[in-house]
């Protein structure tokens, strides 16, 4: 089933869809779909609209191959406003993948990966991108991980509008991790959504989901992780937790955690906190003659900066850390 007949077949995204409940659904136009689909991949599986998108409006692939054993680093960029990039990483390679917003301003934008990680790869994708004019920005990854791949997925999300991440990794091979660290800094009526579903198809693989949030303004973000382990995947470990600062009154977030497990051996754990500032942390530093707004800025910073921390010093974490320090 093409992508076209597919997306008709699911209709419009609704709230009381489990892949939607945070987002506002209202917010998305009606697609007018060329006259007919050149994709001619089968999509009967595929539930997400936004994943279909970029094949039902006959987005070109652009396809990208590091062979086995390569260490290579690469930067991606869509320059129309609808994408589909197919990675195909080697076995024992090693990759640093930058993904860039196209600077042109579009009322909507929709963005598919479908990224192959083969044994004991080890790959990093990431993007830090400024804030953009996008109203409406979907990028979709579709994550596959062979035996001992290690997958880590950064990114820092800044800028006006609606924007939705939704990520489907399948950890197939025994001792794949994945680890996703995930920033949203917004202002304003920024509103930016994730939907991440992991599968442990393997024994003894890891997923890591670590969020953080700055929420300005009537900013709002919200975060939808679901774990599924398998019913013959011992000793896996996975962990989730979503920290957020609201940073005015009016700003808010919605966290969902779901755990779908089918084996006993296994651990799994989820958390959540929202708060504000810390007073007391503010306060020593007022004490000892900080003004209070480069205070707040020094407190939020350091929120900021911790979550990518415990990276391995890579081009992807200086990158990072260039951007928070800009904030």
């Amino acid at each position: 089933m093409d992508a076209q007949t597919r997306l008709k077949q699911i209709g419009m995204p609704q709230r009381n869809n489990e892949l939607w409940t945070f987002f506002p659904v209202a917010k998305i136009p009606a697609p007018e779909l060329p006259e007919a689909c050149a994709d001619t991949a089968d999509y009967s599986d595929e539930d997400d609209f936004a994943a279909l998108l970029p094949m039902a409006y006959n987005a070109r692939p652009m396809q990208r191959d590091i062979a086995d054993n390569a260490n290579e680093m690469a930067m991606l960029k869509c320059n129309n406003d609808f994408g589909h990039t197919i990675l195909n990483i080697g076995k024992n390679a090693k990759a640093s993948i930058e993904i860039l917003d196209n600077k042109v301003a579009h009322e909507i934008c929709a963005e598919r990966f479908d990224i192959h990680i083969g044994e004991n790869a080890q790959v990093h994708i990431f993007f830090a991108n400024p804030a953009d004019g996008v109203p409406l920005r979907f990028r979709h990854f579709r994550i596959v991980q062979e035996e001992g791949s290690k997958v880590f997925f950064s990114e820092i999300e800044r800028g006006t509008g609606i924007k939705r991440t939704s990520l489907d990794a399948f950890l197939k091979g025994c001792g794949a991790r994945l680890e996703i660290r995930s920033l949203n800094v917004l202002d304003n009526s920024d509103s930016v959504h994730h939907r991440i579903t992991i599968r442990h198809e393997a024994p003894e693989t890891e997923s890591v989901q670590f969020a953080r949030n700055l929420l300005n303004g009537k900013s709002n973000a919200s975060y939808d992780g679901s774990v599924v382990v398998g019913a013959d995947c011992s000793k896996v470990f996975s962990s989730q937790l979503v920290n957020t600062i609201l940073l005015s009154e009016d700003s808010s977030v919605s966290v969902k955690p779901v755990l779908k497990i089918y084996h006993d051996d296994v651990e799994c754990t989820h958390g959540n906190t929202c708060g504000e500032l810390d007073s007391e942390q503010l306060f020593y530093l007022t004490s000892r003659g900080i003004p209070e707004k480069t205070a707040k800025e020094m407190l939020t910073r350091a929120f900021a900066k911790e979550l990518f921390m415990p990276l391995e010093d890579s081009p992807a974490k200086k990158r990072l850390e260039q951007v928070v320090d800009s904030l």
